[in-house]
């Protein structure tokens, strides 16, 4: 299995946790998601240090398999985060200017439930900018090894077309 693969099958684990942190509010599950995103990014660049021109068309398909993961985990992020403002300012009600001013540990004891939907808001940002620059990082990634393919095909036919077009025949004319 490769590790753009091994990478995929993980996106597809952290975005079913995704999930099921946004269903029941588990703050310690979504910093474990931002730290494992963080490692899938670190991962990516050895693994795209060890594509050949011979398996970088496998690889840039399995990119974009983890890159429709990802996308799939902003739309998740995004309406967790949403969720989670709208709980906040339904909690809160017209208490969220006193909330506000208040510091983190009274907020923390006075108005723990809108806290915690605070917290969870905040969270979701991190993830989804993780997410965001993954697959930034992963659409590069994929342009690159492209790119070096082509290059490695442009260059091969080169060679080609300069052999077959510098040949001549005995009287000097080119054929």
């Amino acid at each position: 299995m490769s590790d753009i693969q091994n990478m995929s099958m993980r996106l597809n684990q952290l975005s079913s946790q995704l999930a099921a942190a946004g269903q029941n509010g588990r703050m310690d599950e979504v910093g474990m998601i931002v730290n494992e995103l963080g490692g899938i990014h670190t991962e990516l660049q050895y693994a795209q240090a060890a594509v050949t021109p011979e398996t970088s068309s496998a690889v840039r398909q399995e990119l974009v398999n983890c890159r429709m993961v990802l996308h799939g985990m902003m739309g998740a992020a995004q309406d967790i985060r949403t969720a989670a403002a709208e709980q906040y300012r339904q909690v809160l009600g017209e208490n969220k200017t006193m909330f506000e001013q208040l510091d983190e540990a009274a907020q923390q004891s006075e108005y723990a439930q809108a806290y915690q939907y605070r917290q969870l808001f905040r969270q979701m940002d991190q993830v989804s900018q993780q997410l965001h620059q993954l697959d930034g990082s992963m659409l590069d990634a994929g342009y690159q090894m492209e790119r070096a393919q082509t290059a490695g095909d442009g260059l091969n036919g080169a060679v080609a077309i300069e052999e077959l077009t510098s040949s001549t025949d005995d009287s000097g004319t080119m054929m």
